[in-house]
């Protein structure tokens, strides 16, 4: 059990990670003096190469770093100054490689292939996002925020994503390869450490074989920086493989290199220790319109530490999604000697609540020598059905011949994420002069994570019935992104009536990552009926003047298998003057006129129209009457006698609509 001394220490930690949570959410952008684009916050800031030469290429730099640290402050994370072009991002399509970003002749990527930049470097809601388009066949976009780490809690660690749709009309099978140059302040070769293990030489892991994370850091009892990686967990896609190597031979080989199994990090071709990390993620299919995302995390890492002749640090998730009741936590615990004699007998002992349950409490590690760094994994679950809101467990080390040490770390439990969504129609419909007024309308979608957790990577597309269809330049597919707890946002579409009402039925289906799917369907959308209609439109704008000439259309709207129109137009002679009357477009196809009959004007105060109306016409003007203004106080234009005719003589009814002016 957990000592009652210890919960006052805890609720001054969450107390005062609160505070400094909450002044690091708000971001700062800038170009600096090297024309790279920064996005960051008072821990970490994002550095993405603005260059014509390996533009979109990034790197990671402290800059507050951890709250209680004071010598990780402006520190790299990801090796880029002053130009980030080390870190670079493979696409491979078809059996062959393609690099993100702007082209470059230096060492990294060098080798590879290159697509079209289409967006350059800009900050949108929160990211900074650049877009390659390669061979007509792929949209690749790289989004790159600053989320929560895991073990830290705070909004220090940079999420890496890649979305790439398949814009082509077949398929295509696309992998990603990430390679990460990875560096603690001025250390480029530190360990990097995995469960229980220290890697220091060429070493593949698989996706099976992945932890939660890795860390690394230069001294245990006294670390500049401290740096994490998230393989596995809420937000991320696993890698289907990593390889740890030297910067050099990935530099070399964009996407298989000389990897050597036990050789240590010596960057290929020089003879300096250069440690690096790829990610990737096998070829899969694309189908036509289908998108995927690749996401994982890298930023700072949390280690819980107390400085001693054996300095003992422990990290582990700050907080858990419970999603599932077998959900497995990792402890890990790291151990320094630091003393200048050989600490016998090492042992490690790990002290759980009663809601919690590992195997091996007790471990040995026995002797260590001076400077030695060990490390230990606990894989911890709950004990029974209740979930605890916060657990704090203690880790114990000591030796026969030196003191011993404790530290002590909470977890917080949260729940996973709960979206509520709800449609909406933003406008209210109607019929004017026979059309749909507004068309195209909007349909609005408002997401709401009543949960307690992200949901991460969100995409939300509408689903159509026949007769709505999306308005030019619309997509189906909306990718909102992240919604963390409590949020809500909008998402919304432009739609098309074409010529049909009534009651008409939409969905959409919601995806994020691990495996959310949720269709909704709103069946509320009535479109009014559109009946055939014919009306005046004058085109002149502005005050009309006695003298003046003046046009008026006549427009007719919802008249698909009108064939025969017989009408008869009344004017007030001591108001206007007929000039002429000119066919309108309906009698127009491929820019050459249809067969049109010479209106009457031989009448005073009317007009007579007797046109066979061409075939397939849904609307448009049928004439235009022209016009010499003798009275603008009394213009009227009105309908007379009329007949509207469809095959066999049939009547077709048709709503006629006045002009005053």
């Amino acid at each position: 059990m957990i000592k009652k001394e210890y919960t006052l220490l805890i609720i001054s930690i969450i107390l005062f990670t609160s505070a400094i949570l909450a002044s690091a959410e708000e971001l700062f952008q800038e170009i600096d003096q090297n024309n790279n684009l920064r996005l960051g916050n008072d821990y970490v800031v994002i550095v993405v190469n603005m260059d014509e030469n390996a533009m979109g290429r990034f790197a990671i730099e402290t800059t507050g770093g951890a709250p209680f640290q004071d010598n990780d402050d402006n520190k790299p994370l990801i090796y880029g100054r002053p130009k980030p072009w080390t870190s670079y991002t493979t696409i491979w399509l078809n059996n062959k490689n393609y690099i993100f970003g702007g082209e470059t002749g230096r060492r990294a990527g060098a080798g590879g292939n290159y697509g079209e930049l289409i967006e350059k470097p800009h900050v949108d809601n929160g990211y900074i996002k650049t877009v390659t388009k390669i061979e007509n066949k792929l949209l690749v976009e790289q989004s790159l925020q600053i989320v929560k780490s895991s073990t830290t809690g705070l909004y220090d660690t940079v999420q890496i994503k890649y979305r790439i749709e398949n814009i082509d009309d077949i398929q295509h099978k696309v992998g990603l390869r990430i390679v990460l140059d990875t560096m603690l302040g001025e250390n480029d070769g530190a360990p990097f450490r995995l469960g229980d293990e220290a890697v220091t030489t060429d070493t593949i892991y698989y996706q099976k074989q992945l932890p939660q994370f890795w860390q690394a850091f230069d001294s245990l009892s006294n670390p500049t920086v401290t740096s994490q990686g998230t393989f596995v967990g809420p937000g991320v896609t696993p890698p289907d493989q990593v390889k740890f190597a030297d910067w050099g031979s990935m530099a070399d080989g964009v996407w298989d290199f000389d990897f050597k199994p036990g050789e240590v990090f010596l960057r290929k071709g020089e003879y300096e220790i250069d440690s690096a990390v790829a990610m990737y993620w096998v070829p899969e299919y694309l189908q036509p319109g289908e998108s995927r995302s690749y996401i994982t995390n890298y930023g700072l890492g949390g280690i819980t530490i107390v400085p001693g002749l054996l300095s003992l640090g422990i990290t582990s998730p700050a907080e858990v999604v419970m999603d599932t009741p077998d959900r497995v936590i990792p402890i890990i615990a790291y151990v320094e000697n630091t003393s200048e004699i050989v600490a016998k007998n090492v042992r490690i002992n790990i002290e759980l609540p009663n809601t919690l349950r590992t195997e091996n409490m007790h471990k040995v590690l026995g002797d260590m020598e001076p400077g030695e760094i060990a490390q230990v994994i606990w894989n911890v679950v709950l004990s029974g059905k209740h979930i605890p809101n916060i657990a704090a467990y203690a880790v114990k080390v000591e030796a026969d011949n030196t003191d011993s040490n404790q530290v002590v770390r909470e977890i917080k439990f949260i729940g996973p994420p709960d979206l509520k969504a709800d449609l909406n129609i933003k406008d209210e419909l109607k019929v004017v002069n026979g059309l749909l007024q507004p068309n195209p309308f909007t349909i609005e979608a408002v997401l709401h994570n009543i949960g307690d957790s992200p949901l991460y990577d969100t995409a939300i597309e509408i689903i159509l019935p026949p007769g709505l269809v999306l308005a030019p330049l619309e997509k189906p597919v909306k990718y909102p992104g992240d919604i963390i707890s409590n949020e809500k946002m909008q998402v919304r579409w432009q739609i098309r009536a074409l010529n049909i009402d009534g009651q008409l039925p939409f969905a959409v289906n919601i995806k994020a990552l691990h495996g959310y799917n949720e269709t909704l369907t709103y069946d509320r959308l009535v479109l009014p009926g559109l009946e055939p209609v014919m009306y005046f439109e004058i085109q002149k704008v502005g005050e009309v003047r006695e003298g003046d000439y003046i046009n008026i259309d006549i427009y007719g709207q919802n008249l698909e298998g009108l064939e025969l129109l017989n009408v008869e137009i009344e004017y007030d002679p001591e108001s206007l003057k007929p000039v002429h009357v000119s066919r309108g477009n309906i009698f127009l196809k491929d820019n050459k006129y249809l067969p049109w009959n010479r209106p009457d004007l031989s009448k005073e105060g009317e007009i007579l129209l007797n046109q066979l109306v061409p075939a397939d016409i849904q609307g448009g003007t049928i004439a235009t009457l022209h016009f010499k203004v003798l009275d603008p106080d009394n213009i009227s234009i009105k309908w007379k006698e009329s007949s509207f005719f469809i095959g066999d003589g049939e009547d077709f009814e048709i709503n006629l609509i006045d002009l005053n002016i």
